[in-house]
């Protein structure tokens, strides 16, 4: 069934999310305030003021200035200052939005060029297209990562995908529920109009109308599931107003999802439903998982033929749901480049292998052997005492003798060089490997002062550390707060952007945010489809170098990666 919503159009007027007002109106901070907070140009081309009353020096973000549009000054001191914002003859209306900072607040200015007239397009002449144009453009909805009260979400057709900050209602007002009004749901095919910006890399259409919508065929009902590791059987439960709801396993789960079968639940028409969804409720059986965590995947499919335009109608939907697995499975292949992990290097010493590198956090503490001046401990892959590996009167870096059994202490991060063995049914390193890196340092001078991974830096003491000039290496911990917009770990970059702080709470504010900006994951490698996802809330340690961008404090872009986060290493 085909259900359309035929939104109103205001032309020549586009409304986009602002910090302070909806209007023309001057718009007021406690920190600055300007005479407007919208600007307009001629598509001829021409200039424009505005006034800008500040109680302390503030800064325009020159990187979002587009290449049509020249401000002039881009910063001042406290009191009033005149900005003029300059264009030359454009080829189409187009729109902008400028970020001027002051005293740690954030003021939006909105500017446009003449009138703003969408063109038809693909998602991949979104992705081509110059930032400030109208494109209109038709596709499904994918992912929705805000319904209220911005709406913002995932739009994709055969060409590529595009992000979708801001969505107006039907009366045109914007952070007002527009996705709940409007009914948009994942599977919805969707034709909106708005103008392109890029914002740290991502392709976005801004503050989008809405001029059509063709409701989904199907609806998938079940929440996603975890199944245990042991394997057993999940239900998922479908609506649909096609001819069914058809499973189809994903390729490469195909060897261990298996169809069982489909029970059916007719709609029951009403006077206000006349043509109701049926349900189906589909099982599946999962097999046990012999390996790390993974994600299976069923497409569904609900087909319909419209009779008045003799076209068939198809909606797809795919389920996911994770599985767990081992906590700590093998990885690494025993190179300096790629270590094992301790349940690899088990498995290894169980036969024995020479000059082999291993990655480990230290379980118990250490104990020196004064004849030799070594220590031996015991490390595991996440610091808690299970299938740990023994270490047995191992040397320091470049083997040189151990001074003191603190030079390694508990939760430690290890990487030891040597010969594995099967000792009278002990699995250990044989006596004399040697310490590679310790907590990534490769040598004592610098494992306990501050800044260390013993000794992590907090944010405030993070802050400062830029501020006085630091360059060095050095470790930072916190709670994540914020995921940055399309800011995830992607396998295409292999990097990820989000904030931390002291507590978990996303402050907004400068002096307490601190941005993890373009990070690699654990063990400084790219991430990977295979390599678990951030979230709000993890405890994460970050490594690398770090800086101070405009107001923002972060980590130097690719320059630093995820050392730990709740407690687990590469």
């Amino acid at each position: 069934m085909k259900l359309k919503y035929l939104i109103p159009i205001v032309l020549a007027v586009l409304t986009i999310q602002v910090s302070c007002s909806d209007d023309n109106n001057p718009t007021y901070l406690d920190e600055v305030r300007l005479s407007s907070s919208y600007v307009t140009l001629d598509l001829n081309g021409g200039s424009a003021d505005i006034t800008v009353k500040a109680s302390d020096s503030w800064s325009i973000n020159v990187d979002e200035i587009p290449s049509w549009l020249t401000v002039s000054p881009t910063s001042g001191s406290a009191g009033e200052s005149r900005i003029t914002f300059s264009a030359g003859k454009g080829e189409f209306g187009q729109v902008t939005e400028i970020h001027l900072s002051c005293a740690g607040k954030i003021q939006n200015i909105n500017v446009q060029q003449g009138l703003i007239a969408p063109s038809d397009a693909t998602c991949a002449d979104v992705i081509a297209g110059p930032d400030g144009k109208q494109f209109r453009v038709k596709g499904k909805v994918t992912k929705i990562t805000n319904v209220s009260p911005y709406g913002n979400w995932y739009l994709a057709d055969e060409t590529g995908e595009v992000y979708i900050y801001g969505t107006a209602d039907a009366d045109g007002k914007l952070r007002n529920d527009a996705l709940k009004s409007l009914n948009i749901e994942v599977g919805d095919i969707v034709t909106i109009e708005g103008p392109k910006k890029t914002y740290n890399g991502t392709v976005e259409l801004v503050d989008v109308t809405v001029i059509s919508i063709e409701k989904s065929l199907l609806k998938i009902i079940s929440e996603n599931v975890t199944v245990e590791k042991k394997g057993g059987v999940i239900e998922v439960i479908t609506t649909y107003k096609g001819s069914g709801a058809y499973p189809s396993i994903a390729d490469d789960c195909k060897s261990w999802i298996t169809y069982e079968g489909t029970s059916y639940k007719p709609g029951v028409p009403t006077l206000f439903e006349p043509n109701p969804a049926d349900t189906a409720i589909v099982k599946f059986i999962v097999a046990a998982n012999p390996s790390k965590a993974r994600t299976g995947t069923i497409n569904f499919s609900s087909n319909s033929y419209d009779a008045q335009s003799g076209k068939t109608m198809s909606t797809e939907m795919p389920f996911t749901f994770k599985q767990k697995g081992l906590s700590n499975p093998p990885t690494g292949t025993g190179t300096i480049d790629d270590p094992y992990n301790v349940t690899a290097a088990l498995e290894v010493a169980k036969t024995g292998a020479t000059d082999v590198y291993v990655k480990g956090v230290v379980s118990r503490a250490a104990t020196l052997n004064t004849k030799y001046w070594s220590l031996t401990y015991y490390i595991s892959a996440d610091g808690n005492q299970d299938e740990e590996l023994q270490v047995y009167s191992s040397k320091s870096f470049n083997g040189e003798q151990y001074t003191s059994k603190d030079d390694i202490q508990i939760g430690d991060v290890v990487l030891i060089k040597g010969n594995l063995k099967n000792y009278q049914g002990t699995l250990e390193f044989d006596q004399g490997s040697e310490l590679i890196t310790l907590n990534a340092q490769t040598s004592m001078d610098r494992v306990n002062i501050e800044g260390s991974y013993r000794h992590p830096f907090d944010i405030a003491a993070a802050m400062n550390y830029i501020n006085d000039g630091g360059t060095e290496n050095v470790f930072v911990k916190g709670i994540v707060s914020s995921i940055a917009n399309n800011g995830e770990f992607g396998a295409q970059n292999g990097y990820g952007v989000f904030w931390i702080s002291d507590d978990g709470t996303y402050y907004k504010d400068y002096s307490k945010d601190f941005e993890a900006y373009r990070v690699y994951w654990l063990g400084n490698k790219h991430w990977t489809e295979a390599d678990d996802q951030i979230a709000v809330g993890d405890k994460v340690v970050l490594y690398g170098k770090l800086t101070k961008y405009k107001d923002t404090y972060e980590t130097n872009q690719k320059e630093a990666y995820v050392f730990s986060v709740n407690g687990k290493i590469r």
